[in-house]
Order: structure tokens, then sequence, then C-alpha cells
């Protein structure tokens, strides 16, 4: 199993609080081989038994398009987006998909660039973790019509069992 780096709440904003009302999670599991897995959330309701998840292997370079290429298609399920991909790949909606091996890239770039064209993409929280992939990919952001929120890490405690010292970086002020 990787370490998570990043995660994505995607939902809808409440109209006077600000926030999200989340309808499901994303986690980027990353070491050898990295890993989107979405699920639903059911914070609000009373069944949580929930275990519809996805899992996509994503390009290494293009990590968070693909995380939104994935909520256009299993979130959003726009119409355009998945016969475009289903035009490219049959399988596009199963549960596990591996972005290098189904699509080539410019495939991938015009699916991309058919997500950066919806205008009712939902609400997402990007919290992106130390050391994850796709702090370098966070300007693709201001490329999509979205509400969104990126958190990363302003303050962090880190213990290192190789170095058996604690690191402190940045402040709580």
């Amino acid at each position: 199993m990787g370490t998570l780096t990043a995660q994505i709440l995607v939902g809808t904003p409440h109209p006077n609080h600000g926030g999200i009302n989340p309808t499901h999670c994303m986690f980027l599991s990353e070491n050898s081989r990295p890993a989107w897995v979405i699920t639903p959330l059911n914070v609000f309701q009373e069944d949580r038994n929930v275990e519809n998840k996805i899992i996509w292997i994503p390009t290494l370079e293009d990590m968070l398009e693909d995380a939104f290429l994935m909520i256009a298609i299993h979130v959003k399920r726009n119409h355009e987006i998945i016969e475009m991909a289903r035009s490219f790949y049959a399988e596009t909606q199963s549960a596990r998909l591996e972005l290098y091996e189904h699509f080539n890239d410019s495939q991938r770039k015009l699916l991309y660039e058919k997500c950066r064209q919806l205008s009712d993409f939902p609400k997402i929280i990007i919290s992106v973790f130390e050391t994850s992939t796709i702090q370098g990919q966070l300007k693709i952001v201001g490329k999509y019509n979205m509400d969104v929120e990126v958190c990363c890490p302003t303050y962090s405690r880190l213990f290192s069992e190789w170095s058996n010292e604690t690191s402190i970086e940045g402040s709580l002020e």
C-alpha cells in the first residue's frame, strides 16, 4: 500500500456558509505506483455502508488532471466526456483503469480539454500533503471552471525514524 499524499473532497458549495457538502472523496496513493481512489461519501446519511470505490492508475505528468477527468466521468457522469472516452476505450467506466495503458497522449489531452469546458463542475477541495507529486501541478486548476479551495501545509512537525529527529517547518501564527 502506498502513502496517501493528497485528498480531494467533491461536492456542492453551501449557498450561505461556504465550505462543502461532500458527495465523494478521493485519495492519491503514491510510492512505487500512484493511484487515485474515489468513493462516495455519505457523511450526513444514516447508511454509511458504501463500498463503491473506483481506482485509476494516473499518468505522472498529468496526475491532477486525471483526477478531474475521473470526477467528470464518475461523479458528474458527463455524457459527452463519457462518450468521448468510450470511443477511445470501451470500458472507461470500469472500477479499475490504467490511463497510460488505455489512452494515448493525444486522447488524454482531448479528454482534459473537454473537462476544462465543463461549466457545471462540482466544488472541490484539494488537500496536498508534503511530497505529493501534484504540488507541481496545481497551476492547472486555473484552467478549470470550478469552485475550488487548495489546502497546502503551513505547519508541520514530523519525526524521522531514519534520523531519529523531529523537524518543524512553517508557523501556526
